[in-house]
């Protein structure tokens, strides 16, 4: 076992210092700016702050299950704007437009005593909200190569643009979707249910890699709201039949999500001009 774990650690070792100096370049963007687009898929687990239902029983309340992160995905893209002070140290900002879900599941039953006959009704919930959404980055590149891993964080600014929701539901109570008994809600509005704006802080981990006319990359990133996202004025208005038909209001909640995206970007300063890539020397 530690034989092994010596062969993992040298290997490591020698794919680290090829990456470093088996590239012919180096890359040198102070004072540049870059130009790019992101896009990509996110991944939600909302903090549920206050738990609310409409019916209770004598000793609980019908708690909602909510899914694990990689169940409630959603997909993000935008435009983003760089500019290095260093060849190490840049700030990063744009405009993205994000869409963003969280599920959960309900389930009640009662027992009709004049029949002699159980009701059950199994429910699964998704919500999916979108925000025009601005981070403010600050950025670290921990190489001078072509192939540059880096570190940032900041914060971002989320408005809301829309919010909508669909129950999924059939008469089995098993945790999942039973095909030949499910049904489905109409899609509808909950825009009137959720909040128009939030604050939070960010922060990922990255690698790109440079060329005269274009850089690539892949990041990922950990949001974190401050603010809760949902309308404690509307929470009852039933705007939608869902208390009356579903028995089903909405939680209060913090957002978390992880995103995972592709970068690609240019130099507005003209690259071939300026020298952004030089040759290594040895």
């Amino acid at each position: 076992m530690r034989l092994n774990k010596k062969i993992a650690f040298i290997f490591l070792l020698s794919l680290l210092s090829h990456l470093s100096f088996g590239q012919k370049y180096s890359v040198h963007r102070e004072k540049k700016s870059y130009l790019g687009l992101t896009g990509g898929m996110n991944f939600s687990f909302p903090k549920v702050t206050d738990k609310y239902a409409v019916l209770t029983s004598n000793n609980q309340v019908f708690d909602k299950k909510y899914d694990n992160l990689f169940k409630s995905s959603g997909i993000q893209f935008g435009i983003r704007y760089s500019y290095h002070f260093t060849n190490s140290v840049s700030i990063v900002t744009g405009i993205g437009y994000q869409s963003v879900g969280f599920k959960y599941f309900t389930h009640y039953s009662w027992a009709d005593t004049v029949n002699q006959l159980e009701l059950n009704r199994e429910m699964h919930h998704l919500q999916k909200i979108s925000y025009f959404t601005l981070p403010i980055l600050a950025r670290w590149d921990l190489t001078k190569g072509q192939l540059k891993p880096y570190v940032q964080g900041g914060i971002f600014l989320d408005f809301r643009h829309q919010a909508k929701k669909v129950i999924h539901y059939d008469n089995t109570i098993d945790g999942k979707e039973t095909e030949n008994q499910l049904s489905s809600s109409a899609m509808v509005s909950i825009t009137d249910y959720t909040r128009k704006f939030n604050l939070g802080v960010m922060g990922g981990i990255g690698i790109s890699y440079h060329t005269k006319f274009i850089t690539f990359g892949l990041e990922s990133n950990f949001r974190y709201g401050f603010f809760k996202i949902m309308n404690d004025e509307n929470r009852y208005a039933d705007l939608n039949g869902f208390a009356l038909q579903y028995l089903d209001v909405l939680d209060q909640m913090r957002w978390r999500n992880v995103n995972v995206q592709l970068t690609a970007s240019i130099p507005i300063n003209n690259s071939v001009h300026l020298n952004i890539l030089r040759r290594r020397r040895y």
